[in-house]
This record gives structure tokens, sequence and C-alpha cells, in this order.
């Protein structure tokens, strides 16, 4: 798995990284350290970019951003980025993944494909009426997987607020998911939802399946 690793300030600017970066951003190391993210981020991603530096608090669990930067020849590469905030000094370590073993897609093509069944969800209960699909668990696991991708930390609350179902029925679902080690969270109300890696690896295959499902049509025809 491909990886590289970036040590920035709180707000941003690049302290140091590792060969792999540089390979990644295909810059020199002169080109990239003392500069601020945004210099290397996609214009579309930037406000998403800075949401995640907003959420970050010391010691707190990695914040998950799938990110998208440009190169000097303006070519765009995607890499899934987990972000963690240190103190003594105050430091960002990001780790950045962007070729998964076993997974073909990018995670761009994913959240790309997570967007997707989400906006069928919202026609679906519009078009048929909501008590046709009334059990909930499809939306919020697919939230929950957009709250990750895009570097949001989402709370039981939140997911609550969300959900095309009620607050109680959500929170059991919740609930009966991390029994069943696809979640992880106390349950608290304020409390934060996460996938577990299993849970999340189910997501990704899941995502990829229904994103390949084009080819795999045509190959049958």
């Amino acid at each position: 798995m491909p990886s590289a690793h970036c040590v920035s300030t709180v707000d941003g600017v690049i302290v140091s990284v590792d060969q792999n970066f540089l390979l990644l951003m295909g810059r020199s190391e002169l080109d990239v350290v003392g500069k601020s993210y945004r210099e290397l981020t996609d214009l579309r991603d930037l406000d998403r970019s800075a949401a995640m530096l907003r959420a970050l608090i010391a010691k707190a669990p990695p914040v998950r951003l799938q990110k998208r930067y440009v190169r000097p020849d303006g070519t765009i590469v995607h890499a899934n980025v987990l972000t963690t905030r240190f103190t003594n000094p105050d430091r960002l370590i990001s780790t950045l993944y962007w070729s998964d073993v076993g997974r073909e897609l990018p995670p761009i093509a994913l959240w790309e494909t997570a967007l997707g069944i989400r906006h069928v969800q919202q026609v679906r209960r519009v078009e048929f009426g909501a008590s046709l699909f009334n059990d909930g668990v499809d939306a919020i696991i697919l939230e929950l997987y957009l709250a990750e991708a895009e570097g949001r930390i989402i709370t039981v609350t939140e997911l609550m607020d969300r959900g095309p179902v009620s607050g109680s029925i959500t929170l059991r679902w919740i609930t009966h998911l991390c029994s069943i080690g696809i979640l992880e969270s106390n349950c608290d109300p304020d409390a934060d939802v996460s996938f577990t890696n299993d849970g999340m690896a189910k997501m990704e295959r899941m995502l990829g399946s229904i994103a390949r499902l084009p080819d795999t049509v045509s190959k049958l025809n």
C-alpha cells in the first residue's frame, strides 16, 4: 500500500515530508516545505480541507479526508488522507494513501459513488414515499461513510437528526451495528461514530462493486 507522510503546522504550513510525498506531488523538497496546503490542493477541495483543519482536536482520533492535489504540470492526483493533531510542538501529522492493495478504484471514485447512491435514496423516498423504505440502516451507514470520506466528525445525535427514520430507531441501528463490529461508538448522544476497520472495508467493497457495475454489465453483453 503506497503511503506518504507530511508534518505541518496547525495552520497547514508544511514543515517536513518524506520522499513518497514528493513523488506523489511531483515536486522537490524546496518546492514543498514552507508552503501552505492550499498551494497544493485542488480548488474544489479547499473548503473541505479548511473544515478538516477546524475539526482537528489534539490527541483525537485521525480525521479522514479524500482529497485532490494538483501537480506542477496541472495533472490531478487523488489521495486518502488521515490527519492527527499533536502538541509539544503543536503539529498536524498526515498520512496519505493513494492506492490500496485490493482496491482497484481510487478513493474519489468511491466517494462519488456514495454521493450518487444518496441521491438515488433521496429521490426514491420522494417518488415512492418514505414509508416504503423506512428501516433507515442504508441511509445511516451511507451518511457516516460520506462524513468520514469528507473529513467530518459526526456524532450519534447528528445521525439521529439526519436519518429518514425516528431518532430512537436510528439509535437502535447504531447500537446493533456496534454490536456486530461494523461501527464504533459508546452511543452517548454527543459521542462520535465511526466505522471499524472491518466496517470500512465492507463499505468500500460494496461501493467498488457498484462503481464497477457498468463494466460488469458491458462484459455480460
